[in-house]
């Protein structure tokens, strides 16, 4: 019987990448989901999951999901093990980091956290914009899921570890990032400028800066 690989994933890159899964291998049954219920979906229906893969995207596949793998599922986060958890490109940018990259990981109950695969990092300029540092981690996430393929999609092998390992003193967690945007009346100069830079992203308004005065919050638009 044909291995069957759920693929979860955003509906823009689902085609592509369903189509290098199965170029890797013809035997493979590929079913994509782009959301927790379409992926609770694809699971029921399926009478035996082989592999789940998780690329770029924020849905949290939760154990009970994991356990009806046959073998180890794997994600592909855009950030670097030195940032693990959301918005990871929010910190990078705030800590004004020289390097940045990807990672591909086995899926555990606790997010980003599992055991690195494989990885690719690339230089940052001295003042890199959000939205080139987004688009070029997409790039090289794409890249490295190239790479992986021919191994993702052998579902009868667990992929071989990577002698790399997540740094859990930067976790970009809601609490993290709600406090490096939340700006205090009497921040400095220097500080507010480091915090701009970081948050300022025209594609996700939830990360912009905000400012309590009087018991009112005010979110600063880009300008």
């Amino acid at each position: 019987m044909p291995a069957t690989l759920v693929l979860l994933c955003q509906p823009e890159d689902a085609r592509h990448l369903a189509a290098i899964l199965a170029g890797a291998n013809r035997d493979l049954t590929v079913i994509t989901a782009s959301d927790r219920p379409q992926l609770e979906a694809a699971m029921a229906g399926c009478r035996q999951v082989d592999r789940l893969v998780a690329f770029r995207t924020n849905c949290v596949v939760p154990a009970e999901l994991l356990r009806r793998v046959s073998g180890p599922s794997y994600n592909f986060p855009p950030a670097p093990p030195a940032y693990p958890g959301r918005y990871p490109f929010v910190f990078a940018l705030y800590d004004r980091a020289t390097r940045y990259g990807v990672t591909a990981h086995e899926m555990v109950e606790r997010v980003d956290a599992g055991p690195i695969v494989g990885a690719l990092g690339f230089a940052l300029p001295a003042d890199p914009d959000p939205v080139w540092l987004i688009d070029q981690a997409h790039t090289a996430l794409v890249q490295l899921f190239v790479m992986l393929a021919p191994q993702l999609a052998a579902t009868g092998r667990p992929l071989p570890r990577a002698e790399l390992a997540w740094d859990q003193s930067r976790r970009c967690t809601a609490k993290a990032l709600d406090a490096l945007r939340t700006l205090p009346p009497d921040i400095g100069a220097e500080e507010l400028d480091r915090r701009l830079r970081a948050l300022r992203s025209v594609r996700y308004e939830g990360i912009r800066p905000c400012l309590t005065l009087h018991g009112r919050r005010f979110v600063l638009d880009e300008d």
